[in-house]
């Protein structure tokens, strides 16, 4: 470890000293990554209280320099490590600059190898391939943390990138059949429905939004079996992240009206130039005027409006996602162990089948 730097472990998930929370909030918007932030965590924590806050702060003349913002999760009476929320967030990395992960690597690797007793697997989900997690994790854990062969898995992130000239150049660039849909269905609901948008602006406006952005989320999947955000807790955590998130300028929920009424929901976030799309919603009826396309039209130009950079899709490559993205970027998911455990080599070989198959399937 390099002189003067050290790492603990928080196991409060209240975060309670505000100073250490307010470095950790910089470092994870500096990171433009939702999922990285204090308050994610602490909403997490308080909705899913079975799981222990394990996250690794890294500081280097005491000033803190990086987070590793894990829980630690009780599966099959195996104790892993992983980040909060992996199952709701779309990619991760260390909350550090790009610069400082070999760093950050090595002195979290000598307090995972003094607290072995603590883990038996490290899960990384989605880290983003513009990481250098977590080959800088084992390379510098070399007694301690050993990767298996291949990543796990390799998930897809598309996105849209604003050059110069913002929403206009970006459609410019899209084909003519495209611009001429979009501003043909914008124009019919517009003069027809009355459509018009609005943006959540306070705390007094929110609770009603939300619950009516949950109620169009439900109608879009009901017919498709069903949403994975559709149970209580999953509900709880999300309006308690959206609330903080509003508090911080972050939150980004969009309703469009038509007919005097809601019938279209956008919710995602904002941090620094990136803008990030969650979830929508959609009543049945619109869907047939493609107001759900028209929304996220919409809130892609807001976000080049704003001064955005990335526009970001999110994890997943679907169908609608492909007319709009100008790039992909990949994320992959790891599973590591401590060297010669028993643990590690079952992990490497379930891996193994894992990949066969997928392979099999694909075939």
């Amino acid at each position: 470890m390099s002189e003067g730097t050290e790492v603990e472990v928080l196991a409060d998930s209240s975060v309670a000293d505000e100073a250490t929370a307010a470095a950790w909030r910089r470092l994870a918007e500096a990171r433009e990554n939702p999922f990285l932030t204090p308050e994610w965590f602490r909403a997490w924590l308080a909705t899913y209280g079975e799981e222990e806050p394990f996250a690794l702060l890294w500081r280097r003349d005491g000033e803190l320099r990086g987070v590793l913002p894990l829980v630690r999760v009780r599966s099959r009476g195996v104790k892993l490590l992983r980040f909060a929320g992996a199952r709701r967030g779309d990619w991760f990395t260390p909350a550090c600059r790009l610069e400082d992960e070999a760093e950050m690597a090595a002195a979290c690797a000598r307090l995972l190898k003094e607290r072995r007793g603590d883990w038996g697997l490290l899960v990384l989900d989605r880290i983003d391939r513009e990481s250098a997690w977590p080959q800088a994790l084992w390379a510098a854990g070399v007694e301690t943390v050993v990767a298996p062969a291949a990543e796990r898995r390799t998930d897809t992130l598309p996105f849209i990138g604003f050059e110069e000239g913002g929403y206009e150049a970006y459609l410019a660039a899209r084909s003519r059949n495209f611009r001429s849909q979009l501003g043909r269905r914008r124009r019919k609901l517009e003069k027809e429905h009355g459509l018009s948008f609005r943006m959540t602006a306070g705390a007094g406006e929110l609770e009603a939004d939300f619950d009516v952005f949950l109620r169009l989320h439900d109608e879009r999947w009901d017919e498709r079996g069903g949403s994975s955000s559709g149970a209580a807790e999953v509900r709880e955590f999300q309006r308690a992240f959206a609330t903080a998130a509003l508090e911080q300028g972050w939150l980004r929920l969009w309703i469009a009206e038509a007919d005097g009424a809601p019938q279209a929901a956008w919710y995602g976030w904002r941090l620094g130039d990136r803008y990030c799309y969650s979830l929508s919603g959609l009543a049945k009826e619109y869907e047939d005027f493609a107001l759900g396309t028209v929304l996220l039209a919409h809130t892609i130009e807001q976000a080049a409006a704003e001064g955005a950079t990335v526009y970001d899709l999110m994890w997943g490559d679907e169908g609608y996602k492909k007319r709009f993205e100008t790039g992909q970027r990949d994320a992959a998911s790891w599973v590591l162990g401590k060297r010669r455990s028993p643990l590690s080599a079952a992990a490497s070989l379930g891996i193994a089948l894992e990949r066969r198959a997928r392979s099999a399937r694909g075939r």
